[in-house]
């Protein structure tokens, strides 16, 4: 089977490497070669490049995490013109087998072979190993999708659950909101809990709080926040670490995700203690009468660098276990 290709592909980055075998419980991933996917007119020339690259091997199998739909055997990236057939793609390659998968569909396929190394726990609980699992991402956006098993097979279910409408759960989250609200009508919970959402949100509590916003990055909030302890950012941190315990537990119920929740996505690890200190898991645990049903879900923050290789690994081996059998 080794070794094989995995990639993780952007709007910006083609991400390739190849797995070359598994190691108590981690894949050993090699030979990471970034390219710019907009130099590339389609999948096909990048991927040529990159078999250029690692000209003295000859996986026989690969699968590629595209941000974009995978319909049937069509694919089609959603900030690129790149579009092409699975079946084509093999044939052309001489590959034995190639899958195409949803980014964030990786990402939840990899929560099923993430150890411990790669976890830091936020909030404690007992997870019930064969149970659903639901995972989040704040980054650009705010991905979602669900993981369940279906006769000793892992199943990734992708969904648009960034842009449900956000909830508030105290009366100042509510003048957040409908601050928010007058800009741009409807919330979602990305506009507030992803990069651009940290602004958003810092945006919106100046104006509850009669402020005058500044022109800030998330990655200036967040400092700010950690280290020079000004007021209107560690308020805007803690508010997004709320919203983000609220929303976490709301994908608990509605997964019904006994397995875990999993926080993915480049932003929480940038202050995991802060998220650790805050009242993520308070939020989490407080859904009224079903409070019993989150209180002993385990939710644990991804700090894996190369979470979408793992979760194309897993998918990939899956099929083609699947197709021996």
């Amino acid at each position: 089977m080794y070794p094989y290709i995995v990639a993780d592909i952007g709007g910006t980055n083609a991400r390739f490497a190849l797995v070359t075998g598994k190691s108590q419980g981690n894949y050993l991933i090699d030979h990471i070669h970034i390219l710019n996917a907009r130099e590339y007119p389609s999948c096909s020339a990048a991927l040529r490049t990159y078999l250029e690259k690692i000209s003295d091997l000859k996986p026989l199998s690969a699968c590629l995490a595209i941000a974009g739909p995978v319909v049937d055997d069509t694919v089609r990236m959603t900030n690129l013109s790149w579009e092409f057939s699975c079946v084509a793609m093999a044939k052309e390659f001489g590959f034995q087998h190639f899958v195409a998968m949803n980014d964030f569909a990786a990402v939840a396929a990899a929560c099923s072979q993430l150890t411990d190394d790669h976890l830091i726990t936020v909030k404690n609980g007992v997870e019930e190993k064969l149970a659903a699992k639901a995972v989040f991402g704040p980054g650009t956006g705010l991905g979602v999708a669900g993981l369940v098993n279906h006769k000793g097979e892992w199943l990734p279910v992708p969904c648009e659950g960034g842009h449900v409408n956000i909830a508030p759960a105290t009366a100042f989250e509510a003048d957040v909101i409908k601050a928010a609200m007058a800009v741009f009508g409807h919330v979602s919970a990305e506009l507030f809990i992803s990069g651009p959402g940290l602004v958003n949100l810092y945006k919106s509590i100046c104006a509850v709080r009669g402020e005058q916003a500044e022109e800030v990055s998330p990655a200036n909030i967040s400092q700010r926040a950690l280290t020079a302890g000004d007021s209107i950012f560690v308020e805007t941190l803690s508010t997004f670490c709320s919203f983000a315990g609220s929303f976490a537990g709301n994908l608990a119920l509605t997964y019904g995700a006994k397995g875990g929740i999993y926080i993915a996505g480049g932003i929480l690890p940038r202050f995991s203690d802060f998220l650790l200190q805050s009242a993520f898991t308070e939020r989490f645990s407080n859904k009224g009468v079903m409070s019993h049903f989150v209180q002993t879900i385990p939710a644990k923050l991804i700090v894996h660098p190369e979470t979408a290789f793992v979760g194309a690994a897993a998918w990939l081996e899956q099929q083609i276990a699947a197709a021996r059998a």
